[in-house]
């Protein structure tokens, strides 16, 4: 028995030293790793500082330069004109650019901007009322029912006044509340040399700036049902009672190069005349260098001047200056 008790005892002194041992081993461990924590951290903190910055923004886009100091010299029949670099607004040319005059049927980029955000539903379809004719507009008729892209086109294309007034009737809007929004869409822009009294640019009230204008081209043309619109030479309409087809040709000659550009095309544009306006046009022209402008012309002489100086205009542009890449 005695025996037995001294076995049960040496068991259980041996095991307390034991256990102080893994203590001690345990502890040792927790040392070492609390060691080379420590000298990680000390390791971290001895490094420079290095920040992690977000990348720099390019450059802003350098304006063309004439290298050249070449003026232009040819003679304007236009009583106003703007040249401008399409991406830095950068005025190239001027001439009476902050003048108002009566803006004829460059009117319609206005109207157009404000129909293609009331538009929901372009395959709809519309009678021509009695109230939307207008006269000298005789490619779309009172009762004749169109699809409203078609008038859309019609409108922009060929200019066709009673085109615009059928729009306006489908928005739900009244001729005034259209136009009072077109001024509101003016002043938001910025446009303060610009006021609308109608929404189709018979009025001899509706008046802006080249340099209004110019702003307008390039916010009405960034809308690309306006922009794809406003480069066609021609449109085929559908009256879809009769079925009968009609041919809508372009008011815009430099699309069909009856004026020249140089190693350039139209990107898009809008003619006016009134004979208080006198011959309208804004363009944008694109190079082969892929470098665009927008060309504003005002009371041009004659139908034919306002291309050909805006083409003038354009060739010395592209022929003189230089854009910068960096």
């Amino acid at each position: 028995m005695r025996n037995f008790v001294a076995v049960i005892a040496i068991t259980a002194v041996i095991g307390v030293v034991a256990a102080r041992q893994e203590v001690a081993v345990r502890a040792s461990d927790d040392v070492v790793k609390s060691d080379t924590t420590i000298g990680r951290l000390s390791d971290i903190a001895a490094r420079p500082l290095q920040r992690v910055l977000p990348p720099l923004p390019p450059p802003p886009p350098k304006p063309p330069v004439n290298i050249y100091s070449q003026p232009f010299e040819k003679k304007l029949t236009a009583q106003s004109a703007i040249v401008l670099d399409h991406v830095t607004d950068t005025i190239l040319f001027e001439k009476n650019a902050a003048v108002a005059r009566p803006l004829a049927s460059m009117t319609k980029l206005m109207s157009a901007l404000i129909l293609v955000e009331r538009i929901s539903d372009w395959h709809a379809t519309t009678t021509i009322s009695v109230a939307a004719v207008e006269e000298g507009n005789q490619a779309v008729g009172r009762g004749e029912v169109y699809s409203v892209e078609d008038l859309f086109d019609a409108a922009l294309i060929g200019s066709l006044n009673t085109a615009v007034n059928a729009l306006i009737q489908t928005t739900g809007m009244s001729e005034e509340e259209f136009v009072n929004e077109m001024n509101d869409r003016a002043k938001d822009l910025g446009m303060l040399d610009t006021s609308f009294a109608d929404a189709t640019g018979l009025s001899s009230h509706n008046v802006g700036s080249p340099r209004d204008v110019a702003r307008l081209t390039k916010i009405a043309l960034s809308h690309p049902r306006i922009k794809i619109a406003s480069v066609q030479e021609h449109v085929t309409i559908t009256e879809l009672q009769s079925r009968q087809k009609k041919a809508v040709k372009a008011t815009d000659w430099l699309l069909t190069q009856s004026a020249r550009l140089t190693h350039a095309h139209v990107e898009g544009g809008k003619t006016g005349y009134t004979p208080d306006a006198g011959f309208n046009f804004s363009v944008q022209i694109m190079n082969d260098d892929g470098h665009e402008i927008r060309v504003v012309i005002m009371g041009a002489a004659d139908v034919y001047a306002r291309f050909t100086e805006a083409a003038d205009l354009a060739n010395w542009v592209f022929e003189n200056f230089v854009w910068v890449r960096k």
